[in-house]
């Protein structure tokens, strides 16, 4: 079997963890190829990969997404952060996991992603992918923002408030979750918009059908972010279209590992070894 191991570049220790594991998939008979998720030839890098391992934390999951998904790969995260929880398991693991998907036990979870299309009035237009969200929030000056939200065309809005979430159901589990945001059982196809701390406007999320677009109108300068890791400054005018992206995010499930409300109740809850 042919597989990736994927690691940012500036990260050391899921280098070395990287390259330790490498070897030792080598030695279980698997062709491996290992890559930075940062290489400008991560296309050709990948190419008859069946299935990418990404060491690092949940940041490294979503930069993974972001780079992996159009390509068609499938991602296992072994965790190496703090939270992993989209992660598939540990370092620990990874031999059993190796084990498991040499056997072909093993399947996709498909996560939808965000397309986003940034039209600016005065800098280059942006089009960019988020596994998580896409989030329009204040900038520099310490104030509520105005933004004014369409949904499919149609006005429905102006938010007078710290920012706007739109996020998916793998997001609501981050940035929209800590707001007051819904919990989505991440296989579903929804997306939501959450406001950061509104004032004197309408103050619940609400949850779209996934293939409706959201248009977000910037009336203060106010500050994109994509997935928490990649910003852009936005001003008066500009205006951006967020739907759901033609690629999917497709995560590596094994048998062994644990199910999503088991992850939820140990690394959000905190209520692992609770009552069933």
């Amino acid at each position: 079997m042919k597989l990736a191991f994927a690691v940012r570049p500036d990260w050391q220790v899921a280098i070395d963890a990287a390259h330790d594991g490498a070897e030792r998939a080598r030695g279980r008979g698997h062709e491996v190829v290992e890559v930075s998720l940062d290489s400008s030839g991560l296309a050709r890098e990948v190419a008859g990969v069946e299935a990418a391992c990404v060491f690092g934390g949940d940041g490294t999951m979503l930069r993974a997404a972001r780079a992996l998904s159009p390509l068609g790969v499938p991602i296992l995260g072994i965790n190496l952060g703090r939270l992993g929880f989209l992660a598939g398991g540990s370092v620990d693991e990874l031999d059993g996991l190796l084990e498991e998907i040499g056997s072909g036990s093993w399947t996709c979870e498909e996560r939808t992603m965000l397309q986003a299309r940034v039209s600016r009035t005065a800098s280059a237009d942006i089009e960019a992918l988020a596994l998580n969200d896409v989030v329009v929030a204040r900038g520099k000056e310490v104030r509520s923002i105005h933004v004014e939200v369409r949904i499919d065309g149609a006005p429905f809005t102006v938010y007078w408030a710290d920012g706007l979430i739109v996020a998916t159901a793998t997001g609501s589990t981050a940035y929209g979750m800590s707001v007051g945001g819904p919990l989505i059982i991440p296989s579903s196809r929804a997306i939501m918009i959450v406001p950061i701390a509104p004032h004197l406007s309408f103050p619940n999320a609400v949850v779209l059908d996934v293939d409706q677009t959201i248009t977000l109108g910037v009336l203060e300068p106010a500050r994109l972010s994509l997935d928490g890791q990649e910003e852009h400054d936005l001003q008066v005018g500009d205006r951006i279209e967020v739907r759901r992206a033609a690629s999917v995010a497709r995560f590596v499930r094994t048998p062994s590992m644990r199910p999503f409300l088991a992850l939820l109740r140990k690394k959000i809850l905190k209520e692992e070894g609770g009552p069933v």
